[in-house]
C-alpha cells in the first residue's frame, strides 16, 4: 500500500507545468511524474520542477515517465490540449481534444490505473464525459475542472465592486465552462446577506451592480488572458490544485466541478459544472442548488448547448 501521494501530469504545456509547480509548492504531492509526447520537453521541465522541489521541505520527487508510470498514481490531471485562438470558444478544440483524450485515457487504464481522473483539456465538459466512457470509470473518479475557476471569476469581480475579500463570497458559475454559463444569483451571499439584500443595504457601494454585466466581465477576462499571453494557466493551476488538495487532504470541500449529472437537476448522461462535495474517493455527493425558474431555464439552455457539443464528437475509439 502506498504511503506516498502520487500524481502523473499528461501535457507539460503552461498549464501543465504550472499545475505542477503549484502542486509543488503547496506540498500536495510526494511523487510528480510529467507525461508528454515531447519526452525531451517532459524530462527537461522534470529537471527544472525537480530543482524547485528541492527549494521546498516538502520532499517532492519530480520524474519525467510514460503512460505506464500512471499505474500505481493516485490521480491522473489530463492537460494536454491544442491551442485556443485568440477570440475563438473553447468548442473549437473538440475535434483536436476528442483525438488526444482517445490516445491517453486508454493507455492509462491499461497500465492499471484505477484512481481519479482530473480533467482540464477544453472543451471540458464534453472531454470529461468522454473519460468517463473511454474509462469505464464512476462519476465520482472522472472529475471535471469545470465551472470552479470560472466562480472564482465571479468571486473576484464582486469582490472588486464591493470592496472585500473574494473568500468572504459565495458564489458558484454552473452549467458549461464556457459562453453559454450561468450564475443562480439568489444563492449568492456574503455578509451573511443574500445578493440583493447586500445591493439594498449598500448602495453606495453597489451602484450600479448589474448582474449580468458581472458574469460577463468574468467570462471576458479569460479571453483577454489568451489574447494577451496566448492560454490561460495560473488561474486554472490553482483551481485544479484546490481540487486535487479536497481529494488528497479529504477536505469535503463544496467546488463546483465538471461531472456527469445522472438526474440531478432534471438532467442525465451530461457532465456539467455545479458545487460538489469533495473528498478522498473523489466526488461524494453532488450538491443541490435551489435555482428560481430564470436560473432553471438559463441552466437548462446552458447544458442544452453542451448536448450539442457532445453529439458533434467523433465515434469512440474501438476497444482492441
Amino acid at each position: 500500500m502506498r504511503t506516498r501521494t502520487k500524481i502523473a501530469i499528461v501535457g507539460t504545456g503552461q498549464v501543465g507545468t504550472a499545475t505542477a509547480f503549484e502542486l509543488i509548492i503547496t506540498g500536495l504531492v510526494d511523487d510528480l511524474v510529467l507525461i508528454d509526447l515531447n519526452a525531451q520537453a517532459a524530462a527537461s521541465q522534470a529537471m527544472d520542477l525537480n530543482q524547485a522541489a528541492s527549494a521546498q521541505s516538502f520532499g517532492t520527487v519530480v520524474t519525467s515517465g510514460d503512460y505506464t508510470d500512471c499505474g500505481d498514481a493516485d490521480i491522473v490531471v489530463i492537460t494536454a490540449s491544442a491551442k485556443l485562438a485568440p477570440g475563438a470558444d473553447r468548442g473549437s478544440l473538440l475535434q483536436s481534444s476528442s483525438a488526444i483524450v482517445d490516445s491517453i485515457v486508454p493507455a492509462v487504464v491499461e497500465a492499471g490505473f484505477h484512481g481519479i481522473f482530473v480533467v482540464i483539456t477544453n472543451p471540458v465538459d464534453v472531454i470529461t464525459e468522454r473519460v468517463a466512457k473511454l474509462s469505464g470509470f464512476p462519476r465520482d473518479r472522472v472529475i471535471g475542472t469545470g465551472t470552479a475557476l470560472d466562480s472564482l471569476r465571479v468571486r473576484l469581480e464582486l469582490a472588486r465592486i464591493f470592496s472585500v475579500d473574494e473568500q468572504s463570497i459565495q458564489a458558484y458559475a454552473m452549467g458549461e465552462h464556457g459562453d453559454t454559463q450561468m450564475v443562480p444569483w439568489s444563492a449568492v451571499s456574503f455578509w451573511g446577506k443574500p445578493l440583493d439584500q447586500a445591493i439594498a443595504d449598500n448602495p453606495e457601494r453597489a451602484s450600479g451592480v448589474d448582474p449580468d454585466t458581472v458574469l460577463d466581465e468574468a467570462k471576458r477576462s479569460a479571453f483577454q488572458i489568451v489574447k494577451g499571453k496566448g492560454t490561460t494557466s495560473f488561474g486554472i493551476a490553482a483551481t485544479t490544485c484546490s481540487i486535487i488538495a479536497s481529494i488528497v487532504r479529504d477536505e469535503h470541500s463544496i467546488i463546483p466541478v465538471s461531472v456527469r449529472l445522472e438526474g440531478e437537476y432534471g438532467h442525465r448522461d451530461v457532465c456539467a459544472g455545479v458545487p460538489v462535495i469533495l473528498g478522498v474517493n473523489g466526488i461524494q455527493e453532488v450538491v443541490n442548488i435551489h435555482l428560481s425558474d430564470a436560473e432553471k431555464k438559463a441552466f437548462d439552455a446552458s447544458l442544452e448547448h453542451i448536448r450539442t457539443m457532445q453529439e458533434a464528437m467523433p465515434p469512440l475509439p474501438e476497444r482492441g
